[in-house]
């Protein structure tokens, strides 16, 4: 049977505070799966980015950990809405409307059988030769104006596959591709061989880049190379932000509805997530269960920070999105009308938040180890230096966060105010690695490391 908490654990306001880390959320929900069997029922739950969505996914469960597990079990970059597909997309369409327009300028100027010449001597279109050239002429008119629709309608397919692309897909939805790529290259070899009219460059060219589309959407090691030479050669991106939050807002509902929407505004426990405004610049506290004193305003305000009560579900799942919506992978995200994103190195740790909300106690997830800033290669993409700077803001914030304690926090008495869970060496993956064989990992590591905190902290039964 597993350890109990205290029964003269002689703190009655103790906060879980759920820090930022992306796919290390993993091993949060491990650690919560361990609070759960411990019986530990707090009274405020805060959480930052992946803490956000984990916080609140865990409160409406009712403090069970069986459905963030499940998602952790099966998560992919896809589930929360990073899809490449999608940037490739948008990148394609640019490429393929300038590529169609240079296209179409080369078979008309670059082709022998639409010379002056020939058409003086009257030969007009007849031959075969011709009416392939003109066939490319079209098609590739056709491309450039797919180009242009892909351009202005990849924000909806998102919402598109954010609402499909969770669903398990049968047989042919999954080899579909595949099927078409191969009755396409039978019918271009036909063509090509028979020698009838039928735009053969276009045919071409276009075949070669659906094979590439194909291959790097695959798993393995050749989808893998294609798609870390993509985010090598990814300039820029449009808009405000590679991908919007349509996927994240869909997972977060539908693991709303699993448990119960009213519980994140019940009171019990008290929700605090934070995000950064971009209009005030000022770190947000969104607070739901209980309406915000002015003590808790008056203190946030003192460490440039401000309050914003949230009073139904549906605000409490926008706060989520808001808050972890990372700049430049994600869109920010509108809360009462307001802009927020996450606020990544100002408050990936909001145990100030707790404090201001008068918690007596608190029990920090961290997803890194607090000694030192966690060791990796040196970055080799624009993805891997994002995500080291993510590992350095999460160790940085802490810091600030311990000193900024009371000194009853930081004392050696046992039982502790603080309980501090953290893994020993850096986690496997990283904060953008979402793998489900990972989080298997993680949520067992996660748990492991819960015991002994509680442990260490004082705060088990003997």
């Amino acid at each position: 049977m597993a350890p109990r908490l205290r029964s003269d654990l002689p703190f009655r306001r103790i906060a879980v505070i759920l820090s930022g880390g992306g796919a290390l959320g993993a091993y949060e929900t491990g650690v919560l799966r361990a609070l759960g069997h411990a019986g530990l029922e707090p009274a405020i739950v805060a959480g930052a980015s992946a803490g956000a969505l984990n916080a609140v996914c865990w409160v409406a469960a009712g403090l069970r950990t069986e459905a963030l597990e499940a998602l952790w079990r099966r998560i992919e970059p896809a589930t929360i809405g990073m899809r490449w597909s999608t940037l490739a997309w948008r990148a394609f369409g640019a490429f393929i409307v300038a590529l169609g327009v240079f296209e179409i300028f080369l078979t008309l100027i670059g082709s022998p059988e639409l010379s002056l010449a020939v058409w003086l001597r009257g030969q007009g279109i007849a031959s075969p030769g011709r009416g392939s050239v003109l066939l490319d002429v079209l098609a590739w008119t056709l491309v450039s104006i797919a180009g242009m629709v892909s351009l202005r309608g990849f924000r909806e397919t998102e919402v598109v596959l954010a609402r499909t692309g969770t669903t398990r897909r049968g047989w042919l939805a999954r080899n579909g591709l595949s099927i078409l790529l191969v009755a396409w290259m039978a019918l271009h070899l036909v063509a090509w061989a028979t020698g009838i009219q039928w735009p053969h460059r276009f045919s071409a060219t276009l075949f070669a880049v659906a094979v590439v589309v194909w291959l790097a959407g695959k798993r393995g090691r050749a989808g893998g190379w294609l798609r870390r030479l993509f985010a090598r050669l990814l300039p820029e991106s449009r808009g405000r932000g590679f991908w919007g939050d349509a996927a994240r807002r869909h997972v977060l509902e539908q693991l709303v509805a699993q448990g119960s929407a009213e519980r994140l505004t019940s009171g019990k426990p008290i929700l605090i997530l934070t995000g950064l405004a971009l209009d005030t610049g000022r770190v947000a506290m969104f607070v739901a269960g209980a309406e915000p004193s002015e003590s808790l305003r008056s203190r946030a305000e003192a460490a440039l920070g401000e309050v914003v009560a949230l009073r139904s579900a549906a605000e409490v799942v926008d706060a989520a999105v808001a808050s972890s919506a990372i700049p430049i992978f994600f869109e920010p995200a509108s809360v009462h009308g307001r802009e927020f994103i996450d606020a990544v190195a100002l408050s990936t740790h909001p145990l100030r938040a707790a404090l201001f909300a008068d918690a007596d106690a608190a029990l920090v997830i961290l997803v890194s180890p607090s000694g030192e800033p966690p060791r990796m290669r040196k970055p080799r993409t624009m993805v891997e230096l994002w995500g080291r700077y993510l590992d350095i803001a999460n160790w940085r914030d802490f810091q600030r966060e311990i000193l900024a304690l009371p000194a009853d926090w930081r004392a050696p008495a046992i039982p502790r105010r603080l309980c501090v869970v953290e893994p020993a060496e850096a986690l496997p993956g990283g904060v953008l690695a979402y793998s489900p064989r990972l989080s298997e990992t993680l949520l067992e590591l996660g748990e492991a490391d819960a015991w002994k905190a509680l442990e260490r902290a004082g705060w088990l039964s003997d």
